[in-house]
């Protein structure tokens, strides 16, 4: 075999390969306008110019899948291929459920990553992905079509990052995935884009993913509730599920994941109640419960958050008071109180708060007062229309 087996680049298709990286970002539109411009100049000296561009399109579109595919079976001789990655790439699309192809590929074990980035034709993977033993990164970010998982994932052994961003009909994970021991990163949904749609239910076996780190569930909007087993996640520092509005209760088993650093139930609206267990997360910086409509009131053992910098109770419209002993938290820098309509008073206790460099109770519309213990701050902003009580 050649050098060129080893190193594959088609202009034509956008795709490039080496034996460390593969760029699959195969572009159509690219290759229409090379032949369509050179088309027209022949339709300048010629008649029935839209039978032409017919023609040369379905040339084109035709073209490009044989030199992607051919460019695509020349991966299954390159032995140290590390990374492939592809954004968009309808060739692609087809090769990943191509049983051929796909098994050639992905026989081999030295890829580490793997990215089908906004792949929107996938609906499912080939089950000779599974094979892939030394992956570390699997990234199925915004494959909009993509229904489930292989039932074997959980052999992806190494693997340390599964992206499930905006893959927003993928209805149901495999129990295999609490196979995945050493897995980190796990995002199921998504903020900013479209989320998921369908699931209802996250595996039982999640729990045995002590090694994760970051689990992220936003938008997971018809979510009913998390396992159980979740308290069982020793390592857990980021637990992000903004805009969970099917999840009414979170187990009691969560006052286990004791190594917290930042938890956001934003937008959790079927949420009435924070459990009293939260006390427990003694490492919590950042806890995020803005627009949670249906919350009433806090436990008392929020007070006992010792490292906790932000506490973000914005729009909780329903809430009626605060925890009297809010002033133990002594870490606490923001205290975002905006939009609480029915907060009448603020505990006397936040005179206590030495650290505090932000109090927001803008459109706080039943507010009465404000301490007096909280003239002595100085610096503090008071985000408040001060003209309609006096302190």
């Amino acid at each position: 075999m050649d050098e060129a087996s080893d190193t594959t680049n088609s202009t034509a298709t956008g795709l490039t390969t080496n034996a460390s990286h593969v760029n699959a970002n195969t572009s159509h539109d690219s290759s229409f306008e090379v032949i369509t411009d050179s088309t027209q100049k022949d339709n300048d000296n010629h008649g029935n110019s839209e039978d032409w561009a017919m023609v040369e399109e379905d040339q084109s579109k035709q073209y490009v899948h044989e030199v992607t595919e051919g460019a695509l079976q020349g991966l299954s001789y390159n032995s140290t291929l590390q990374t492939l990655s592809s954004e968009g790439t309808r060739d692609m699309d087809r090769w990943i459920i191509m049983p051929s192809l796909a098994q050639e590929t992905f026989s081999k074990h030295t890829l580490q990553v793997l990215d089908l980035y906004k792949n929107r034709y996938i609906q499912e993977l080939h089950p000779s992905v599974c094979d892939l033993t030394n992956l570390r990164v699997l990234s199925l970010k915004r494959c909009e079509k993509l229904q489930t998982l292989p039932a074997a994932i959980g052999n992806l052994k190494n693997l340390e990052t599964l992206d499930l961003m905006d893959a927003s009909n993928v209805s149901s994970l495999p129990e295999s995935l609490g196979d995945l021991t050493k897995l980190k990163t796990l995002i199921i949904g998504g903020h900013q884009g479209s989320g998921n749609k369908v699931l209802k239910a996250l595996p039982s076996t999640l729990g045995n993913l002590q090694n994760l780190e970051t689990l992220c569930l936003d938008k997971c909007k018809e979510l009913e509730a998390l396992p159980p087993t979740i308290g069982n996640l020793c390592n857990l520092k980021v637990l992000l599920m903004r805009e969970c509005k099917a999840v009414k209760e979170l187990p009691i088993s969560m006052g286990n994941l004791t190594n917290l650093v930042e938890v956001s139930l934003s937008k959790c609206i079927g949420l009435t109640v924070i459990p009293p267990c939260i006390g427990n997360w003694q490492r919590l910086e950042d806890l995020v419960l803005n627009k949670c409509k249906n919350i009433t009131q806090l436990p008392d053992s929020l007070c006992d958050l010792q490292s906790l910098c932000l506490l973000d109770l914005r729009a909780c419209k329903k809430l009626i008071s605060l925890p009297r002993q809010l002033g133990n938290l002594q870490s606490l820098k923001m205290l975002d109180l905006r939009t609480c309509k029915r907060l009448e008073t603020l505990p006397a206790s936040l005179g206590q708060l030495t650290n505090l460099q932000v109090l927001d109770i803008s459109d706080c519309v039943d507010m009465q007062c404000i301490p007096k213990s909280l003239e002595k701050f100085k610096n503090i902003a008071i985000g408040w229309d001060d003209t309609r009580v006096e302190p």
